[in-house]
């Protein structure tokens, strides 16, 4: 998405957004815990403008389509065409509501999946007596493609940039955070710092935590993939060889001379086994722990 695109959005229904700003307060919660850095009406501006261009480019669009397969414009043909110009701007608005819950799942996922480092990095650090605020800035340099450290740049960004204190930036990074877990790891350390604790023995004791529900978490991995190999056995291999028989033997059988055999198995093939392989993929993406 262009800047310029935001920027048209934003000037022309930016203030329109302005009475609906309290009914999606949990939308800018979300958007934040995601990581998006986009305010929350201009968030809403960019998405009622896709909205419009989708409502005014479905109708024709379709239309268009339908009439090249099609051939005339039947009473069908403008029905599906109302329909599916009806239904496309409805997906939009539902794609533009879960698309920041889909990103905030993701990178909860990426932080949980690397807190253990994370965790164990920092516990080196307090052992050779570095600050927590400087730990931080040196997990934020460090060249790992992790998202905790691009967690730890923030922490560091707003002490160094806004002039926020330590716990108060580590305060603001638990309200955003997608995870619970991470969430919770850095409200002890609040705990720790501000109480005067063994900074040291915390982030060891946590460490190891982590590391015991993350190899948890991976043999429930291991142990789900026998449930999904056996679900890909039924619908990817199982089932569409029997209906493929179970049709090809009625298309012999039948003096219809209609060719709803081929349109079924057709359909079986472009249709059914792709969204029953993509069913597949979408539960593995869920289970499997990011790496």
């Amino acid at each position: 998405m262009s800047k310029g695109f935001r920027r048209i959005a934003y000037l022309r229904f930016g203030k329109m957004m302005e009475p609906l700003l309290p009914r999606f307060s949990e939308l800018g919660k979300t958007l934040r815990k995601a990581g998006m850095e986009v305010s929350l009406r201009m968030y809403l501006s960019t998405s009622f403008l896709k909205i419009i261009i989708s409502l005014i480019l479905a109708f024709p669009a379709t239309l268009g389509i339908l009439y090249a397969f099609n051939g005339a414009l039947t009473g069908t043909v403008w029905f599906s065409a109302t329909i599916i110009g009806l239904l496309v701007p409805f997906v939009v608005a539902m794609g533009f509501l879960v698309y920041p819950r889909y990103v905030a799942s993701n990178r909860k996922r990426a932080l949980e999946s690397s807190l253990p480092t994370a965790s164990s990095f920092l516990a080196a650090m307090a052992s050779a007596g570095v600050a927590p605020d400087k730990a931080f800035l040196a997990l934020a340099n460090e060249n790992i493609q992790l998202e905790i450290a691009k967690e730890a740049e923030k922490i560091s960004r707003n002490i160094e940039i806004l002039g926020y204190d330590l716990l108060t930036a580590i305060e603001i990074a638990a309200e955003n955070s997608p995870s619970k877990v991470y969430s919770a790891f850095l409200e002890g350390l609040i705990s720790v710092i501000n109480s005067g604790g063994d900074l040291t023995s915390y982030l060891t004791n946590e460490t190891k935590s982590l590391m015991r529900d993350k190899i948890r978490e991976e043999k429930e991995f291991i142990e789900g993939l026998g449930v999904i190999a056996e679900l890909f056995l039924v619908i990817g291999v199982v089932s569409p060889i029997f209906f493929i028989i179970m049709l090809a033997v009625l298309a012999i059988m039948s003096t219809d001379a209609s060719n709803q055999g081929t349109i079924l198995m057709t359909l079986l093939t472009y249709v059914l086994i792709p969204i029953g392989m993509s069913i597949i993929i979408i539960l593995i993406d869920g289970m499997q722990p990011s790496e």
